[in-house]
């Protein structure tokens, strides 16, 4: 897992492809082109994908070992601790098939997200369609670069004091733009019927682990962010208005209390 994480994160190769065999590519290189325009953000942020497949690529695999790990001395020394990796995978049916393998989602404050196809799958395996499930980890990972890029305005003493309601607090404002993004007439033009399945999903995989670091909000506070989301793009007495990142910030700040 450490070395597909670190291969999808540090890639720059231009011919990014998104699903085990490109088939979302198109898909994601127009929505990456309609959410750049809708927070006039161009060439702003790097999206990469992650592949079960890149576990069997020699050359990556050795790539990562020698740069990011110790204990290699040479290039060739990595090559070699490659060639065994993949004979473990070649005796094994679930290396690097599993979808656990390519399960990140996630945004750095390098202008990197990097999108698996594991992740995708297995969402969309509990019954949300996959065109939608691509398009809203791409919007909340979008919202959390929105954020990086105004931390030290929006959140100058940190989002919280506590570690996990700190995060808490920057998901549930992800899942809100992501909302106002995908249901906009402007964005992806989702109708809610549709988007409720995605954050029905949000819904699902909510925590209740209120002490950890990685908390990311109840089940039902991730819903009530989303709809809130939705509310904001549905309601504006100009449809085709796009607020603002600071705008939105404003409306979470202020709603806070209800989504919680």
């Amino acid at each position: 897992m450490d070395i597909n994480f670190i291969a999808a994160y540090v890639d720059e190769s231009e011919q990014q492809y998104f699903g085990e065999n490109g088939e979302y590519t198109s898909l994601m290189d127009k929505r990456k082109r309609e959410i750049e325009k809708f927070w006039g953000m161009p060439g702003q942020i790097r999206v990469n994908g992650q592949h079960g497949a890149t576990l069997n690529d020699r050359d990556k695999v050795a790539h990562v070992l020698y740069n990011y790990f110790t204990g290699l001395p040479t290039l060739e020394a990595a090559h070699a601790y490659a060639d065994y990796l993949l004979s473990i995978n070649a005796a094994m049916s679930t290396l690097p098939e599993s979808p656990f393998f390519s399960i990140d989602g996630f945004a750095t404050s390098g202008d990197v997200i990097v999108i698996g196809d594991g992740l995708v799958q297995m969402v969309s395996e509990a019954g949300v369609a996959q065109d939608i499930v691509w398009t809203g980890i791409l919007a909340h990972e979008w919202a959390h670069q929105i954020q990086f890029d105004n931390y030290a305005g929006w959140y100058p003493g940190g989002a919280a004091e506590d570690p996990a309601e700190s995060t808490r607090y920057t998901e549930l404002e992800a899942d809100f733009m992501a909302a106002y993004y995908m249901t906009h007439k402007r964005g992806a033009t989702y109708n809610w019927k549709r988007v409720e399945q995605f954050f029905t999903l949000f819904f699902q995989i909510g925590d209740c682990g209120f002490e950890s670091s990685g908390h990311h909000g109840t089940p039902l506070q991730r819903m009530a962010a989303a709809q809130l989301g939705y509310e904001t793009a549905n309601q504006a007495q100009k449809q085709g208005h796009i607020m603002s990142p600071q705008e939105l910030h404003g409306i979470f700040v202020a709603s806070i209390d209800n989504v919680l």
